[in-house]
């Protein structure tokens, strides 16, 4: 009789008729309470009508059954994740898998859950094997190109389309490497590594910390023809193992792990670990020098970027106390007054094989009357004593792929022509700061 219940709460169920369906399956539950399949049932309807504590009584019956199937722990495991319970939601959708290895719905719902707690990779196989369990999985799918972007910035694609940058990198790595051993620290699509080793590079190792960014990459060399010639290590450089993933020391040195800050990819750490571990003695390294390079910022956009004051005839001053310290602007295209010449606040050379924290005291010198906000930063990359690729702010735009940086200072600060203002411009081998000095 409560199968005949049953049936007739999933039929209302599916006629939207959620209420009845209820009434049918309370009715069902007073004959048989440990049912499975009627707790189940209840519990899903309750969770449709957002009756997510009502919902949890059922399904935990139901996924704690011994006759419990994949749909009930996977259901259980969506109950308990709405609820904010992810370990325990974890758990359930395990126990799913344990029953039906590719059930599509707790790979994806696993899935969702690795994406929100930032362990992207996780996420993206879970994707992955749910796409490949189920073709047309919309679900999946979309969720699957989501963690891609989390993955891959989209700053990747204009980085691999920047001409400049491919022209001057394959210009230079021609003349380095022919013959000899080429590591490359930091593969992406692997575009670095076939530059080296379709200019004749003896061999070329290639390094990529994000696995499946490593795999890409080997799928793009193979396509290229270039597998026997290049291989693609899926580790940070500093995991590296001479005579383990590399045969012998390397001689030349290719990387592009640089941010709009310059510095905060950990390229100092890596070269540092690369010269000592990893490369010859005198290795060439490509780029031998980075700079970052600074000037004084202000107009009336650019303020109202970082400060507010009076606003309808309201004092909203405080609330500067929340304002950025830095932001990436593309100056390029944003109204903004240059207020001094450009001061070089670090550079880098990349022959050395260490790089202290340091804290370094600069002065600008105003070459107008304005009101300075803070300081512009942009940076310059030296591939060898002749070529050199910046994104230089221009009216012109189109410099680099680099975005440029305006540190903030705390207060807004009057410069007339010939003034003098004092900043200091500190690196903790990670990250470049530049604050107001004040007087």
């Amino acid at each position: 009789m409560s199968q005949d219940l049953l049936r007739q709460a999933a039929d209302l169920c599916n006629q939207g008729q959620l209420d009845s369906a209820v009434a049918l399956c309370s009715e069902a539950l007073e004959r048989e309470p440990d049912n499975p399949d009627i707790n189940h049932l209840l519990g899903v309807i309750f969770f449709r009508q957002g009756k997510t504590a009502a919902a949890r009584a059922p399904l935990r019956r139901a996924s704690a059954s011994p006759h419990a199937t994949a749909e009930m722990q996977n259901n259980y495991g969506a109950l308990l994740n709405a609820l904010g319970e992810t370990e325990a939601a974890v758990e359930a959708f395990k126990r799913a898998l344990a029953l039906k290895p590719d059930y599509a719905w707790a790979l994806n719902n696993l899935g969702v859950i690795y994406r929100d707690a930032k362990e992207t990779e996780a996420a993206i196989d879970a994707f992955r094997r749910a796409c490949a369990a189920q073709p047309g999985f919309v679900e999946a799918e979309v969720n699957l190109r989501g963690a891609y972007r989390e993955l891959v910035p989209a700053w990747h694609f204009t980085m691999m389309h920047d001409r400049l940058r491919n022209d001057v990198y394959e210009r230079v790595i021609a003349d380095a490497v022919k013959g000899k051993r080429v590591l490359e620290i930091g593969t992406g699509a692997g575009l670095l590594a076939m530059m080296a080793a379709r200019a004749g590079a003896k061999t070329v190792v290639t390094c990529e910390a994000v696995i499946p960014i490593a795999e890409r990459a080997r799928t793009i060399i193979a396509e290229n023809g270039l597998a026997d010639k290049i291989t693609v290590i899926g580790k940070r450089s500093t995991n590296l193992v001479v005579g383990q993933d590399l045969r012998e020391r390397a001689e030349v040195l290719i990387t592009e792990t640089f941010s709009s800050n310059l510095l905060d990819e950990g390229v100092l750490s890596a070269i540092e670990h690369a010269h000592q571990h990893l490369l010859v003695d005198k290795a060439t390294i490509i780029p031998a020098r980075a700079s970052a390079f600074g000037y004084l910022i202000g107009g009336d956009y650019l303020q109202e970027m970082f400060f507010v004051g009076g606003v309808k005839g309201f004092n909203l001053a405080k609330f500067n106390d929340f304002a950025p310290p830095s932001l990436a602007v593309p100056l390029d295209s944003v109204p903004h007054e240059r207020l001094s010449e450009d001061v070089e606040l670090f550079a880098f050379d990349f022959s050395q094989k260490n790089f202290p924290t340091a804290r370094v005291p600069k002065t600008f010198k105003a070459t107008k009357d304005g009101v300075c906000a803070g300081v512009a930063q942009w940076i310059r990359i030296d591939l060898d004593s002749r070529t050199s690729y910046a994104n230089k702010p221009s009216a012109q735009g189109g410099n680099a792929h680099w975005s440029h940086l305006v540190y903030r200072f705390p207060k807004l600060v009057p410069v007339k022509k010939g003034d003098r203002v004092q900043v200091l411009a500190l690196h903790n081998r990670a990250q470049i700061y530049v604050d107001l000095v004040e007087s």
